[in-house]
This record gives structure tokens, sequence and C-alpha cells, in this order.
């Protein structure tokens, strides 16, 4: 009987133990876009909305009310530590890239343009992405057969 007792007090002093040292396993957690520093570097004033995608990728969000206001958004979580939420939001006056705010330091050389750019901002410096398939709405032309 007496070890019965004894056991059954080992088995819950190890169970609350356990239980109050969080020693269970939690998966980190990274969810929005994935922007560093030197993506928000390479950013210049008067890029286009193409060549900023190209470098940060698509925004997590584009204001539906104001399509001037690009959102990207990353929230990382580590264990059990404290997440963090790191916003970076870019403003467009038409198509053109025209100021940034948020988390991240605004470069030294956004102010310049692309002329602080490499060959001044040419668009062989910011290729264009190209579709990998052909526009459903826009087939390839066929071959013709000749009749007979």
């Amino acid at each position: 009987m007496q070890i019965k007792k004894l056991l059954s007090v080992a088995v819950f002093a190890t169970t609350v133990s356990l239980l109050t040292t969080s020693c269970a396993y939690r998966a980190d957690l990274n969810q929005g876009n994935y922007v560093e520093q030197d993506l928000v570097n390479q950013l210049a004033y008067g890029m286009s909305a193409e060549q900023v995608r190209f470098v940060l990728g698509t925004p997590m969000l584009i204001d539906p009310y104001d399509k001037s206001r690009w959102y990207y958004v990353c929230f990382k979580r580590e264990g059990w530590s404290s997440p963090t939420v790191q916003k970076l939001v870019l403003l467009f006056n038409g198509d053109t890239l025209v100021d940034m705010s948020g988390d991240y330091k605004k470069p030294t050389t956004f102010g310049e343009g692309l002329k602080s750019a490499p060959n001044g901002g040419k668009a062989a410096d910011f290729p264009l992405r190209q579709p990998l398939l052909p526009s459903p709405f826009h087939p390839p032309s066929l071959p013709q057969h000749p009749a007979g």
C-alpha cells in the first residue's frame, strides 16, 4: 500500500512539474511577407509598381479604397516567445513609388531616385517578370494547314 501511495505521488509531482515548466514543443510560425532591410535598401523614389513587385514580391494587402498604398506585413513567432510583427507601407502616385514608412529604415539613397541605382535605374536592372504560361485570353496562333 505504501508503494502505491509513493508511486502515485511521484507520478503526480512529475506531471505537475512537466506542465508548469512548459517543456512542450511549439513550432516556429512565420506568416506574411518575408522582407529584410537589404531588400528595402533596393527601393528608390520613382520606381514603377512592377519594379517594386519584382524586388519585394506581392504585397500582403493593397488597400481596397486607396490603391496607392501597399502593405507588406511579416509575423514571426519562435517557439514560446512573444510574436514580432514588422510592417512596411509603400505609397504610390499612380504607378510611381513616392514614399515609404513602417518598421524598416528608409534607405539613404531613396530620395535620389533611380539615378542612384546602377545604370541609372534602366529597365535592365529591374527586369519585368514574364508569365510562365500563355494567357488563356490570347491563345497562341495555330499553324494553318493547306486545304485539300
